[in-house]
């Protein structure tokens, strides 16, 4: 080991602690306090159990957060999960802890409220359902609605067993055609009870057909009677 190395060793590690107990003290001081609405996260439901009615989807935390770190701030990198997966049917009030909080590296949560929010759980039923496609409006004159047409014509969707077991259509939201000349065709949501939801298509496309009304006359000579 070179002799530069060790001598005044002592004095060495003395410099490399007080140079590290500045660094902590630089950085602690450049942090800030931040609050921040966090989405709700509600974990476990992927088997036969659905939420009912509106459950709360944020909560508000209290932040500390390096400057570097703050910018991360948003609602892709800060969520609270919920594990509702050992709850049984009915309704719940469930703890929120800064544990159940997720935020990116320099950010440490200081405290959550509420500290309880209300679950609902119900059994759940999935289902294939026939979309009926809405349309909404009158078309510009001499022209007129034709065939209208969705893709796709069968979705599945989940929800409380005793709403979804006797549903056999969806509607979609309505495709608007006032004034139009044209032919549409739209990608659309579907409109569904309250703790309904699609399992796959969250969309479907909505095709409405716009003709001139004279195309459809079968026009006479003149003269004609």
């Amino acid at each position: 080991m070179p002799r530069w190395f060790v001598h005044n060793w002592e004095l060495k590690v003395l410099a490399v602690v007080v140079a590290a107990v500045v660094w902590f003290f630089v950085v602690s001081a450049d942090r800030s306090q931040i609050g921040f609405a966090a989405p709700v996260e509600y974990v476990g439901l992927e088997g036969s159990r659905v939420l009912l009615g509106t459950p709360r989807e944020t909560v508000d935390v209290q932040l500390e957060a390096a400057r570097w770190a703050a910018a991360r701030l948003t609602a892709a990198t800060v969520r609270v999960r919920i594990d509702v997966s050992r709850l049984d049917e009915g309704e719940h009030v469930v703890p929120v802890s800064t544990e159940q909080v997720d935020a990116p590296p320099g950010v440490q949560v200081l405290r959550v409220w509420p500290s309880t929010i209300r679950v609902v759980l119900a059994s759940a039923a999935v289902k294939a359902v026939r979309v009926v496609p809405q349309v909404r409006g009158t078309p510009a004159a001499d022209h007129a609605v034709g065939r209208v047409a969705v893709e796709p014509q069968i979705v599945e969707v989940k929800g409380p067993r005793t709403t979804i077991e006797e549903r056999t259509t969806v509607d979609t939201a309505p495709v608007d055609v006032t004034g139009v000349r044209h032919t549409v065709t739209q990608s659309v949501g579907l409109l569904l009870p309250d703790s309904v939801y699609p399992t796959t298509q969250r969309t479907v496309q909505v095709t409405v057909e716009i003709r001139v009304e004279d195309s459809m006359r079968v026009r006479q000579p003149a003269g004609a009677r």
